[in-house]
C-alpha cells in the first residue's frame, strides 16, 4: 500500500515538493494523479490538494503559488501556529496553512531570488522571512512533514513508513598552500603576483607562521584522521588552491593523507566567466590530489546568490554542493535538514544538484562563551535528531590544530562529535 496523491493539474513544483516531503523525508511511495475517478476508486491512501475534498481524504487546501510558473515577489500573509509563524493560511483544512506552498517557499530560496537585484551584499540571514517568522533554528520543513505523518498515521493506523535514521556529516575546509619556487627570477615575480593577487595565499601563510597562528596543514589532518579512526563516519573535506600553477603547489603529503577521503572544491562560487574558468582550473588541480572524487561536491562560505551560483556550479559538473547555510548566524536556511536537489525557479525544473545544508560554522562558535558555544552546538543536534534528519556543520581546518589560540574550538569539535554519537 502507498500514497496517492491527487490534484486536477500537477504542476512542477507540486511534483518537486510533495517528492521531497514524502519520498526523500518521510521515506513513502507516492503516486500522483489528476483523475478524480480513479482517485476514489483507489484503495491506497488519499490524499488531494486542491480548492475542496473529493471524498473522505485526507485533504490539504492549496493556494496559488504552487500553481503558477512564474517567478514574482510575494509577500506571504501568515498565521499563528503553535510559537511562530506559518506562511499561506488557509481554512477548512488539515492545517490551517498550506504545508506545501509554505515548504516551496523556503526551500527554492524563493525570496533570495530578488535580493541581488536590490542589493550587492550577501543576503542577510535577519532579513529572511524564517527570521520574522521564528522558524530559523528549525528544521521547519522537516517539523511539518512529521506532523503531516502523524494526520496519515491518526486516519490509517496500520500505514507503515520506512525508517530513516540521523546521521552526522562535519565539514573541514583548509587552503593549499604553494610552494616559493627554484630561482631568483621565478621567486621575485611569484612574490609579485602575491602582492597583487587576492587569490594568492603564500604571503598571508607567511604571515601566520610568524605571528604564531599559522599551521601545518598535513600535521593536523594526521590528527583530524586520528580523531576519527573511532567514530562512524569521516569528515568531508574541501580544498581551496591558490591561483598559481599546480606544479608550485604542495601537493605530495596531503595527497596522502586524503587517499581515502571524500574531497571536494572550496569556494566555488561564480558569478562571471572568469570565475567559471577557476572553478574549472580548481578541479583540475583537486584531482591531483583525489583522482576519482565522487561525487564531485563543492563548498563556499561566501557569498552565495541565486540562481548564478548553482547555476555555474552544474555547468561546471559538480553535483553536490555543501554551501547551504549562514557562515555568521546559526539556522537552517533551507528550512531543513534533509539533503534535496535544487529546484531552478527560473527554469522551472528539477536540477541534478544535490544541496547539503549547514546549521552553523566554528566563525559563529569563536565568539560565544564555551558554555553557550556547547548548548549551540546541543541545540542543533537535538533539532536534527528529532526528525531523524543530517546535522551538517562547517569548520575552518586551523580551528581543529592545537595552536593555542583554537583550543576552545578544538574542544567543541570533539564534544560535538560524542554527543552526536559519531
Amino acid at each position: 500500500m502507498h500514497l496517492i496523491i491527487f490534484s486536477n493539474i500537477l504542476t512542477p513544483r507540486i511534483k518537486y515538493i510533495f517528492n521531497f516531503i514524502f519520498k526523500d523525508i518521510l521515506k513513502a511511495e507516492l503516486e500522483f494523479t489528476g483523475n478524480s475517478q480513479y482517485f476514489l476508486q483507489n484503495e491506497h491512501i488519499k490524499i488531494s490538494y486542491g480548492e475542496e475534498p473529493l471524498g473522505d481524504e485526507l485533504f490539504f487546501k492549496r493556494t496559488a503559488l504552487l500553481f503558477s510558473n512564474k517567478l514574482e515577489e510575494i509577500k506571504p500573509k501568515t498565521i499563528l501556529f503553535g510559537e511562530y509563524q506559518a506562511p499561506f493560511p488557509v481554512a477548512q483544512s488539515a492545517l490551517p496553512f498550506d504545508v506545501f506552498a509554505a515548504s516551496f517557499f523556503i526551500l527554492s530560496r524563493y525570496e533570495e531570488y530578488f535580493y541581488p537585484k536590490k542589493n550587492e551584499e550577501e543576503f542577510r540571514p535577519s532579513k529572511s522571512h524564517q527570521h520574522k517568522w521564528k522558524i530559523l533554528d528549525k528544521p521547519v520543513i522537516d517539523e511539518w512533514a512529521l506532523i503531516i505523518k502523524s494526520l496519515i498515521k491518526k486516519k490509517h493506523p496500520h500505514f507503515k513508513f520506512h525508517e530513516k535514521n540521523f546521521q552526522h556529516q562535519p565539514t573541514v575546509h583548509f587552503n593549499i598552500l604553494p610552494n616559493l619556487p627554484e630561482g631568483l627570477l621565478n621567486r621575485t615575480k611569484f612574490i609579485f603576483s602575491a602582492i597583487f593577487k587576492k587569490e594568492n595565499n603564500y604571503l598571508s601563510s607567511k604571515f601566520d607562521r610568524l605571528t604564531g597562528v599559522g599551521i601545518n596543514n598535513e600535521q593536523v589532518l594526521d590528527e583530524v584522521n586520528q580523531l576519527f579512526s573511532s567514530k562512524k563516519s569521516n569528515p568531508l573535506y574541501f580544498v581551496d588552491f591558490p591561483d598559481v600553477p599546480i606544479n608550485y603547489i604542495r601537493i605530495n603529503g596531503i595527497s596522502k593523507i586524503l587517499s581515502n577521503q571524500s574531497v571536494g572544491l572550496l569556494r566555488p562560487c561564480a558569478s562571471d566567466k572568469q570565475k567559471m574558468l577557476e572553478i574549472k582550473e580548481g578541479l583540475v588541480k583537486l584531482k591531483k590530489i583525489n583522482p576519482n572524487p565522487a561525487p564531485v561536491s563543492s563548498q563556499q562560505l561566501e557569498i552565495l546568490k541565486f540562481p548564478i551560483c548553482y547555476l555555474n556550479i552544474l555547468n561546471s559538473g559538480i553535483t553536490s554542493d555543501y554551501s547551504m547555510g549562514y557562515s555568521n548566524v546559526p539556522g537552517f536556511r533551507a528550512g531543513t535538514c534533509t539533503p534535496f536537489n535544487w529546484y531552478d525557479l527560473q527554469l522551472e525544473k528539477v536540477t541534478p544538484l544535490i544541496v547539503n545544508s549547514y546549521c552553523f560554522t566554528d566563525y559563529i562558535l569563536q565568539f560565544l562563551t564555551h558554555e553557550a558555544a556547547t548548548k549551540t552546538i546541543h541545540q542543533y543536534i537535538d533539532a536534527v535528531k528529532v526528525v531523524n534528519g543530517t546535522f551538517y556543520s562547517s569548520w575552518s581546518l586551523k580551528s581543529l590544530s592545537s595552536n593555542a589560540k583554537y583550543k576552545k574550538l578544538k574542544l567543541l569539535f570533539k564534544e560535538m562529535l560524542e554527543y552526536a554519537g559519531n
